[in-house]
């Protein structure tokens, strides 16, 4: 099977099945699922980060970073989420005081920068996907499908017409060609909310700055993981999904982008 039928198969199995776990959860509102859910997203995430900075010579407490992300989710449901915000304190202070605890002043402080980073790279980040889903299933829909218009035209457009590298520091497989047509089909996949249906032409504007936005930081999310895997001397984080690497390769956009839309919907629109 060739890289690209791998890639196709795999988003034909794993889009539906996303889409119909956050629909289920939000059909019968079972919160703590789509928590279940992201946690383990998460978890598999974290396992793949601590990996990189492992072999950059960073070490970092496994276990209690592992706690920290399903604890931090789950405590999303309740109450607010307070709970989640004393528990995201704790862990700083403990993965501070273990990294010095462990280590000389220097690979103490590098130790808990990687630590204190990687807890607001991913649970904090994906929390936002829960805040997401607690507004209401077009909304995390909506997003996602943002996210996965990005990532499928800059795939696309970059293999097909790719000509002139973005950053070849970073990657060389990223391309301005790529970049505009994951902006194209980032902005047809903003115009799918049916809230902008109504009054299409007033929403225009706001659907245009969407997909460009959000489909930004999803290049600069994806940029980002680059980075840090080049610096770590892998080309993939993982081989959990064929045709596309690990977790983290598949929600390094994401993980940029749900903050942004979160923030423009609430505070620009007012839709949420």
């Amino acid at each position: 099977m060739t890289p690209l039928a791998k890639r196709l198969l795999t988003a034909v199995v794993a889009i539906p099945s996303v889409l119909l776990v956050f629909w289920l959860c939000d059909r019968y509102r079972v919160d703590w699922g789509v928590c279940l859910f992201l946690s383990a997203v998460t978890m598999t995430a974290g396992w793949e980060y601590l990996g990189l900075v492992a072999n950059l010579g960073i070490p970092l407490p496994k276990e209690l970073f592992m706690f920290a992300i399903p604890a931090y989710l789950m405590l999303l449901v309740p109450w607010r989420g307070e709970y989640a915000i004393v528990l995201a304190a704790g862990v700083i202070y403990l993965i501070v005081f273990y990294s010095f605890s462990r280590r000389g002043a220097r690979e103490g402080f590098f130790s808990s920068l990687a630590g204190i980073f990687g807890f607001f790279y991913l649970p904090v980040t994906i929390g936002f996907v829960y805040l997401l889903y607690k507004a209401g299933f077009p909304y995390i829909a909506h997003f996602l499908l943002i996210v996965w218009g990005y990532d499928s035209g800059a795939y696309f457009v970059g293999s097909l017409l790719g000509r002139h590298q973005l950053l070849p520091r970073i990657s060389l497989a990223k391309t301005w060609e790529g970049v505009a047509g994951g902006l194209v089909l980032a902005t047809v996949g903003a115009a799918l909310l049916p809230a902008f249906w109504g009054e299409f032409f007033r929403w225009a504007p706001h659907i245009v700055a969407l997909g460009v936005f959000v489909g930004a930081f999803c290049q600069l999310g994806d940029l980002f993981e680059s980075l840090l895997k080049r610096a770590a001397g892998v080309k993939d984080t993982g081989h959990l999904f064929p045709g596309h690497g690990g977790m983290l390769d598949r929600v390094d956009g994401l993980l940029a982008a749900a903050p942004v839309y979160f923030f423009y919907l609430r505070y620009i629109l007012g839709l949420i």
